[in-house]
């Protein structure tokens, strides 16, 4: 099975329309997906959480531990049993959410905005072109040791309900067959790591309920619920989206207790899967005056565990879930850093972690430069007030750096386009499986009118890529720098009735131009290969020079 390697942290999210879901005997608010094969049956055990779920877009790489800037739990209630997710009101984004409720009819959803802009604001930190895929292979060794570390029992239900939100939701058909495939290949990897014979596999009849087969076959080999959990992660692998997950109920009760609480916490690093390593937990770089920074911790430094618990094998979700916790809390980091034989053990004191988002300076020749490292509540305020007072210092023109920024706040990404747009300018816009559309549009009088260039890397994305897609389109702004992320996805949460979630991704952002930007990221004009590293040392940042040199020589738009 191969995903696609991500890295985590920046977060946008959009609220879409949903689909008026159809209603089949015994199971409210839900339509049987056509079927090739019955991979399950249908059961008035299902739950019925697409009528009430609400939208959110995942974010990428790196991005802080917690978003800095984002610390609200602020919360929107969505009409009960409506069909359709509540939309976020102006200057707003939702960055989260879910149905929060229990199993049976529809329940009352709350859109909980934006908490992941730092939740989410993350996906994986790639070290190679954001195309390139790499072999993942999950871990299952300690579970085999011991099942109750997975917190809960995966039954027949849930594999139904997964298996239905994904026919139903996913932004694209899927068939029976692709999840068969991957469900195969899961099963496969647990029971190879169980020293279980593989061969029965071979011999799962598609026309059957595949699920009875393998706990027939399996069931006395090795843990059910294991087994459960492997069919229902082969779905999600067969999928290929690194972006949709199951969660468990410690994973989205950690979730749901960021969201809601002001005073949840982080340490102020940025993370990467790093697959050079393996995808070990990775420092890539811990901001300046955060506990990371004061605790001792290093870029470069391999989170083994955190507090004594493994992460091999670890997501991205899972590793900001144990990071986070509580202001005031302690977290203990075990690392394994270059040049040492011996695991160094790191407490840390979690905390409020706060980062301007906005810096700017100027450089020679009038050139205005503005670094923009996430897309936060504040980050069009503070843009604004460094546009004013770069242009008093007579900027004629601009340097807008969204290099390494993971994303945020769609709202935040549109506000910023506004800045440089007339009012009502579409800056992006969202489209799921039935080709519904949604439009954001900036409502702020910008209309700075300057040679603007815009610099992308591999770790810009999500809000950032809308953000230099839409001056792009528009003709504001020439890109300088290497492709960025490809991140442009919207992901939604359903909850189930065993505490356990499943994020999908149900709708895609599109430029101005229609340009799709999920999994294709931007292509800047200039393109200038250089370590994500060297932003911003003026001296090695050749990205930097390049940018200085397109509008010296008249090329940078408009």
């Amino acid at each position: 099975m191969r995903l696609r390697k991500i890295s985590v942290w920046a977060a946008l999210l959009a609220v879409l329309m949903l689909v008026a879901w159809g209603r089949i005997p015994g199971l409210p608010g839900l339509q049987s997906a056509e079927s090739s094969w019955p991979l399950i049956e249908p059961s008035p055990r299902m739950e019925s959480t697409l009528e009430s779920s609400t939208q959110v877009e995942p974010s990428v790489p790196p991005i802080p531990e917690p978003l800095p800037g984002t610390s609200g739990s602020n919360a929107a209630e969505a009409s009960e049993g409506s069909g359709e997710a509540p939309h976020a009101s102006p200057g707003e984004v939702l960055d989260e959410a879910g149905a929060l409720g229990g199993s049976g009819a529809p329940t009352a959803a709350a859109d909980l905005k934006q908490k992941l802009a730092r939740d989410e604001a993350q996906a994986v930190a790639r070290k190679e072109a954001p195309e390139k895929e790499t072999e993942f292979e999950r871990d299952y060794s300690i579970l085999l040791k011991d099942p109750k570390k997975l917190g809960f029992s995966p039954d027949e239900a849930l594999f139904r309900n997964v298996y239905f939100n994904i026919r139903q939701a996913y932004v694209e058909p899927v068939t029976d067959d692709q999840l068969f495939k991957g469900m195969v290949a899961e099963v496969r990897t647990l029971l190879t790591q169980a020293k279980v014979p593989t061969e029965g596999l071979n011999s799962l009849d598609k026309t059957k309920n595949v699920l009875h087969q393998l706990v027939r076959l399996y069931g006395n080999k090795v843990p059910r619920d294991v087994l459960v959990y492997a069919s229902i992660q082969g779905m999600l692998v067969g999928l290929e989206d690194p972006y949709s997950i199951l969660m468990s109920p410690d994973e989205y009760g950690k979730l749901q207790e960021q969201v809601q609480n002001k005073e949840f916490g982080g340490i102020g690093v940025y993370i990467e899967l790093d697959r050079e390593a393996g995808n070990q937990l990775t420092v890539f770089e811990p901001i300046e005056g955060t506990p990371a920074a004061k605790a001792g911790v290093e870029p470069g430094d391999q989170i083994v565990a955190i507090d004594g618990k493994t992460t091999k094998g670890i997501s991205m979700d899972g590793a900001q879930a144990a990071i986070r916790g509580p202001v005031g809390t302690k977290v203990v980091l075990t690392v394994r850093r270059p040049g040492r034989t011996t695991p160094l053990t790191i407490p840390i004191l979690r905390s409020n972690i706060h980062v301007v988002s906005v810096t700017g300076k100027m450089l020679p020749d009038g050139i205005g430069y503005l670094r923009l490292r996430q897309f936060g509540s504040l980050t069009a305020s503070e843009l604004e007030t460094e546009l004013a007072r770069l242009r008093s210092q007579g900027a004629r023109a601009l340097i807008l750096d969204l290099r390494n920024n993971g994303g945020g706040y769609i709202d935040a990404s549109v506000n910023v386009v506004g800045q440089f747009t007339s009012p009502g300018s579409l800056v992006v816009y969202t489209l799921n499986r039935n080709k519904e559309r949604r439009d954001y549009n900036s409502t702020i009088r910008g209309g700075v009118d300057v040679p603007l260039v815009v610099m992308v890397n591999r770790y810009s994305a999500s809000a950032s890529e809308i953000t230099a897609g839409a001056l792009r389109d528009h003709k504001l702004a020439t890109l300088v720098g290497e492709k960025s992320f490809g991140k442009g996805s919207v992901q939604q949460v359903y909850p189930f009735s065993n505490d356990s979630a499943l994020k999908l991704t149900i709708a895609r952002f599109y430029s101005p131009a229609g340009h799709v930007i999920d999994h294709n990221g931007l292509v800047p004009e200039f393109a200038v290969a250089m370590e994500p590293r060297l932003v911003g040392k003026l001296d090695k940042d050749i990205q930097l020079q390049k940018a200085i040199r397109v509008i010296q020589s008249g090329k940078a738009r408009p």
